[in-house]
């Protein structure tokens, strides 16, 4: 609430309309619309998952399994995304992403996720083999609007193992 009144103030009520119209609820594109977000497009390599691991490698329900990965930008990006999606043997994808506010410079960076696999209502945590993609975005991760591209994607698994 309290960063749309912001918006609000800063670009007006008519423009914030037509740009929640246009955004079409995409929160990386609508801020880079109201120009709060950097757009950097970067054209050439611009960011590299050098490394990527899920450890442990398996584990019982229960176990938290913790996912690292490691890059390169090579060079300035716009405000983006670092997602981590898990798909389950026999269930509904899921997962996260972290913002990357103001877009990589240069240099190596490291982002990471953890997977508590404690069986609920949503994920009963079967035993079985765990996909996990890991994809490093400008913009939303998916998105179709423009400033939005894949930089680099990297494919683990982990195992959840009967009790």
């Amino acid at each position: 609430q309290e960063a749309c009144n912001l918006i609000c103030d800063i670009v007006g009520i008519d423009a914030f309309i037509h740009l929640i119209e246009k955004a079409d609820l995409d929160p990386i594109y609508f801020c880079e619309l109201t120009t709060l977000c950097p757009v950097h497009d970067c054209e050439g390599q611009c960011v590299k998952i050098t490394d990527a691991a899920v450890a442990p490698q398996s584990g019982p329900q229960g176990t938290t399994f913790k996912i690292g990965a490691a890059m390169q930008a090579f060079n300035q990006t716009s405000t983006g995304t670092i997602a981590f999606s898990v798909l389950p043997p026999d269930g509904m994808p899921f997962g996260d992403a972290e913002l990357v506010p103001k877009g990589s410079s240069p240099g190596t960076f490291q982002a990471g996720a953890q997977i508590e696999t404690q069986p609920s209502e949503q994920e009963p945590f079967s035993p079985g083999v765990y996909k996990v993609d890991i994809a490093v975005c400008e913009g939303e991760c998916g998105s179709k609007h423009p400033h939005s591209a894949v930089y680099d994607t990297k494919q683990l698994s982990f195992q959840i193992t009967q009790q």
